[in-house]
């Protein structure tokens, strides 16, 4: 490749490197205590970076974390409720500021590593560089670009049909680790059916809303439900701003038929 831009979801790597260097101690009086190397934490993530640029054969990369804030908990206060009890491992803020410090890092107010990822990936620029997002979650297939997987070491290309398809698929199966429900009773599988045959955005969207009215829900529900799910592209994005564009549906000026296959 050599003309592409990696950009790798900082937070995922932290993660993983801050619990996988950890080390545990036992006392002789029955205690047991966790600490970390501060060097060590460095040279992971210093080595881990450098084998993501070699591996994806590029020199330039673009490093994304989560601001401390988030714009989805004032559209769902339930978002990622479920996490707040769940500490962060050992020297997480250390190698996060290690991180800034020492490399190109992005963080914007509000968002989350996901969005920050979305946005620079899909935001035009003159150098017509390959975007490669570095990431496990599979929401970042809702975004168009390719995408490197850390834990199935596969590399595939997203078009932008196949991302909002994705999306859709997304709003209506919700998503636990995230604790947004989508439509209750809808799974992959049904939610795959039941997008079957559309060919708009707005046919997508006339089928998820009729799945949420099914559901004995209202379009402010579905609405709620989609906003949460949206990971950010560059047009959801107010720059000068600094502002979230919330997003908004495109409406049939059909009425919703239900898809007999839709189980």
């Amino acid at each position: 490749m050599g003309t592409s831009i990696l950009l790798i979801d900082l937070d995922i790597i932290i993660y993983r490197i801050c619990w996988a260097c950890q080390d545990e101690t036992h006392w002789d009086d029955d205690v047991i205590t966790l600490s970390v190397s501060k060097k060590e934490l460095e040279v992971q993530l210093d080595a881990s970076l450098h084998h993501y640029l070699s591996k994806l054969d590029t020199k330039e990369m673009i490093l994304c974390a989560s601001d401390k804030n988030n714009f989805r908990r004032k559209i769902l206060p339930s978002y990622k409720e479920n996490r707040k009890s769940k500490r962060k491992p050992l020297g997480y803020k250390h190698l996060l500021q290690y991180a800034l410090d020492n490399y190109n890092c992005r963080i914007m107010e509000g968002l989350e590593a996901d969005d920050v990822l979305g946005i620079i990936a899909t935001t035009p620029d003159e150098s017509n560089k390959e975007k490669i997002i570095l990431s496990i979650d599979k929401d970042m297939l809702t975004i168009p670009c390719s995408h490197y997987n850390l834990d199935k070491d596969t590399l595939v290309t997203v078009s932008k049909a196949e991302a909002d398809y994705n999306f859709y698929i997304q709003v209506l199966t919700g998503d636990a680790v995230d604790n947004y429900k989508g439509c209750p009773g809808i799974g992959p599988v049904k939610a795959s059916n039941l997008l079957l045959g559309c060919v708009s955005e707005e046919s997508y969207w006339n089928r998820v809303l009729g799945a949420y009215l099914k559901a004995g829900l209202t379009e402010e529900v579905a609405l709620v439900q989609a906003r949460v799910a949206r990971i950010l592209r560059h047009e959801d994005y107010n720059y000068f701003k600094k502002d979230v564009r919330l997003w908004e549906p495109k409406r049939s000026s059909t009425p919703y038929v239900e898809n007999v296959k839709a189980g």
